[in-house]
């Protein structure tokens, strides 16, 4: 039992510390991709797949806590509204760069700030809350 326990909580830090960095290389590629074209379809390559790793931490936050015997705690409230605000913010995204054209700048440059602030938000977001889990 113990070490499904341990192994759980692994795969669960290792699925949070991977939608980081895929958090971060979209910030990087926000910051660095001045193509349009290309900025606008590395995104639709890399959404489905950040949001496919944070489903992936929400469930296995669900079987950390079966194994604890589904005991909710603040920390696990915490946990729930951080992937929330995710889901909202990634679902704002979706809508501005599916109504975003290439070749409309001012679009364009408010679709790079609004995914630079949601995924440095994501990422201190997921930092917070981690930090916060563990000091309670």
């Amino acid at each position: 039992m113990e070490q499904m326990i341990t192994m759980s909580i692994n795969l669960h830090l290792f699925i949070i510390g991977a939608t980081i960095l895929l958090a971060l290389y979209n910030v990087y590629a926000s910051y660095n991709l001045k193509d349009e074209t290309k900025y606008i379809n590395r995104m639709k390559y890399i959404q489905p797949q950040y949001l496919s790793l944070v489903t992936a931490i929400m469930f296995t936050g669900i079987t950390v806590m079966a194994v604890n015997h589904f005991v909710i705690n603040p920390s696990l409230i915490l946990m729930i509204i951080a992937v929330l605000i995710i889901y909202f913010t990634s679902t704002k995204m979706h809508m501005i760069r599916k109504n975003a054209h290439t070749d409309d700048i001012p679009e364009m440059n408010y679709l790079r700030g609004f995914v630079k602030k949601k995924y440095v938000g994501d990422v201190v977001l997921i930092l917070l809350v981690g930090g916060v889990s563990f000091m309670i």
